[in-house]
């Protein structure tokens, strides 16, 4: 039960940080002006991409699921800190390193449930 919960929690994530990067990544676009908030912004509409992906992989309980939550949680861990560093003219380290530790720690969670869902759920079934 504590498995399928998981899965249905990462899918959920994923689909909901999917669909928010790549609409904010669209949008925001034209408030990004330094290269740093460009890569703010680019880093959320990937995460986006990865994310919808990530969530589509995962309800099929694919094998490249694993590796795509992996993808998006290193951007979702980068962005954080980034956008601390470009957007706060105040912005410490502190805030930035502890941004992307909690973004990074939800993303572990994502990926362990994306690795069991899709690896362990369908072992010997043909798993792409």
């Amino acid at each position: 039960m504590g498995r399928k919960i998981a899965w249905l929690l990462s899918i959920l994530v994923l689909a909901v940080t999917g669909a928010i990067g790549i609409y904010n990544g669209i949008t925001e676009w034209r408030d990004a002006f330094t290269p740093l908030q460009k890569s703010v912004t680019g880093g959320v509409f990937l995460y986006g991409i990865l994310g919808v992906a990530g969530a589509i992989g995962l309800a099929l309980r694919r094998k490249w699921s694993y590796p795509v939550a992996v993808a998006w949680g290193v951007v979702v861990a980068y962005v954080p800190a980034a956008a601390v560093m470009a957007y706060a003219p105040d912005g410490t380290w502190g805030a930035a390193l502890t941004a992307s530790t909690a973004a990074a720690l939800i993303a572990a969670g994502v990926a362990g449930a994306a690795r069991a869902a899709s690896w362990t759920a369908r072992a010997g079934a043909g798993n792409r």
